[in-house]
């Protein structure tokens, strides 16, 4: 059996059992809880009931679409109610809960009177009276019915319930939470008050809220409302396992709030569960295809599960049909880096640019916009973005990190010993800068690539390149001739190879470990020292037979090999 018949299955045994158990009371929960598409399903599929029951299921409906705004259908369905049962008050409370809206007293008032008429001594009948004049507006009216409804009983919590209500009308919220608190006082199991409570206090005081709905747990364990508040509250504070729980319990209901299905896609993708997350989004975006959080978790999704073509095309829809007060840094971001991977660097720039305009203080963009700009071969301004990155990642930034900005100084020095700029006419004052761009280059590089072995020293990299970047000083020393030919990069190589020769499992290091050996040849080449680079050739040629560099140059100094 499939996953979606199971789940089918699951929804109708829920609804099923709370029918033959307790009749309407869990579409009623559901209904003053305010889920109100919930509850339409609900009542919806009740059948085989009573005259009473069907009486009841017709007015909640009426109820429930009066919530939704379609008075056509609460009438018709409040006319249900008082044809199933004509002794059924709260039919004919719904006809003049019409009549207010149309500001119809007269007629409101006679069908109250009607309805008090069949049940004078029931106290929920003036509650209810009270309900209708105060979502009509009229407080004086809903006072005189709560009055009547004291002298029944005044111990009933729905008579609090309603001045609660009343109290948000007047925007008076600390009142109004007096007001539930009493009606829990007077009737421990009153559902809806614990659910209030716990609203009120959910931004305040979270503790205090989740201890509302413990409470309301413990009454009633399958009291789905509650979990719909509890998800949302841990989601808030970062506690995410605990809100899908309560999100899954919550969603498995027919006409929940799509808005809990957006969380409960977010949450996924909060606890690295991308492809889950990837699926209920798929679900939100059918039911809400312009849904635009959901377009941006979509990417993200994409992102983190390494699709970086799909992120770079749905970062880039979202990103142009959603206005610009609405992107975020990490939009930019994501996007940024999933076009770095996608190889359009200028694109890439600039999307990183614009997250360092949304968020300047975080270290990760510099070090993204570091390699796009090295898609662009725009080494200086890779250089200042590393810069920067390690200014604000500080003691956090990588040993890669430090490796790959010595590589861009190392790039960025190159191009002074390069032919073309050799060749090129400059003013020796222009010389003069380029010269000592190149050295601080170099000197950067330096302290670069000895982080890399203070922070790896097992690992041959950071030897090797801070022996190549010296020897693109031997390199322009030699083309200017400015001074005798010193090897600076000498001692730098003969340590790397040092590293190599004890690391070179399978001969991985074989091609470095060449270059290294064709460096020191080299230098004891222009010493005029043949013996020192015959040995060097020569260990080439145990590597590599055919090396035809290490051969010419042996067959040259008529050395035997």
């Amino acid at each position: 059996m499939n996953t979606k018949k199971l789940v089918s299955l699951a929804i109708v045994a829920w609804f099923t059992v709370a029918g033959a158990v307790a009749g309407n009371e869990r579409g009623i929960d559901l209904y003053r809880a305010e889920l109100y598409d919930a509850a339409k399903l609900f009542f919806l599929q009740q059948n085989n009931q009573s005259p009473q029951e069907q009486a009841e299921t017709c007015y909640y409906l009426g109820q429930t679409y009066y919530a939704l705004q379609k008075t056509d259908s609460a009438a018709y369905y409040y006319a249900k109610a008082i044809a199933a049962d004509s002794e059924y008050p709260f039919g004919y409370i719904g006809e003049g809960k019409l009549a207010l809206v149309k500001n119809d007293i007269k007629a409101a008032e006679t069908s109250f009177k009607t309805a008090i008429g069949l049940a004078k001594k029931n106290v929920s009948v003036q509650t209810t009276i009270a309900e209708a004049y105060v979502d009509a507006g009229k407080l004086p009216q809903a006072e005189e019915a709560l009055a009547k409804a004291e002298k029944i009983n005044k111990k009933y919590s729905g008579i609090y319930m309603v001045r609660g209500s009343m109290a948000l009308k007047e925007d008076k919220r600390d009142q109004a939470y007096s007001w539930y608190e009493q009606a829990i006082y007077f009737d421990s199991n009153d559902k809806v008050a614990y659910l209030k409570l716990a609203k009120a206090y959910e931004g305040a005081n979270p503790k205090a809220a989740l201890d509302y709905l413990d409470q309301l747990i413990k009454i009633d364990p399958d009291y789905i409302p509650a979990y719909a508040l509890i998800g949302d509250i841990n989601r808030e504070n970062g506690m995410y396992y605990q809100a899908l729980d309560a999100y899954e319990k919550f969603i498995a209901i027919p006409g929940v709030p799509i808005q809990q299905h957006e969380r409960y896609a977010q949450l996924l993708y909060f606890t690295d569960q991308y492809e889950k997350s990837l699926k209920q989004i798929d679900y939100v975006l059918q039911q809400d295809p312009a849904n635009a959080v959901m377009h941006r978790i979509q990417a993200y999704n994409y992102f983190k599960l390494g699709n970086t073509a799909l992120t770079a095309q749905e970062m880039g829809e979202f990103l142009k049909n959603n206005p610009e007060d609405k992107h975020i840094y990490l939009d930019y971001i994501t996007y940024g880096q999933a076009l770095v991977k996608e190889k359009q660097p200028e694109t890439a720039i600039a999307a990183l640019q614009k997250a360092i305009v949304l968020d300047p203080t975080k270290a990760e963009v510099y070090r993204e916009l570091a390699s796009a700009y090295d898609g662009v071969n725009s080494y200086p301004e890779e250089i200042k973005m590393f810069e920067k990155y390690f200014e604000l990642a500080a003691e956090n930034a990588k040993v890669l990190d430090y490796f790959f900005y010595g590589q861009a100084l190392y790039k960025a020095a190159i191009k002074y010993i390069d032919q073309e700029y050799v060749d090129s006419p400059i003013t020796p004052e222009q010389k003069q800068i380029d010269d000592a761009d190149f050295y601080s280059s170099i000197e950067k590089g330096n302290a670069a690539f000895s982080e890399v072995i203070t922070r790896s020293p097992e690992s041959h990299i950071g030897y090797l390149w801070r022996a190549n970047l010296n020897a693109l000083v031997d390199s322009k020393e030699r083309e200017t001739k400015t001074s005798p030919f010193k090897g600076v990069a000498k001692p730098y190589y003969e340590e790397a190879l040092q590293v190599m020769l004890n690391n070179n499992a399978e001969g991985k290091r074989n091609a470095n470990i060449i270059d290294a050996y064709d460096y020191l040849a080299s230098y004891y080449l222009l010493l005029d020292d043949k013996v020192n680079a015959g040995e060097y050739y020569k260990k080439i040629l145990e590597i590599d037979p055919a090396n035809s560099k290490a051969i010419t140059v042996l067959n040259q100094l008529k050395i035997k090999y």
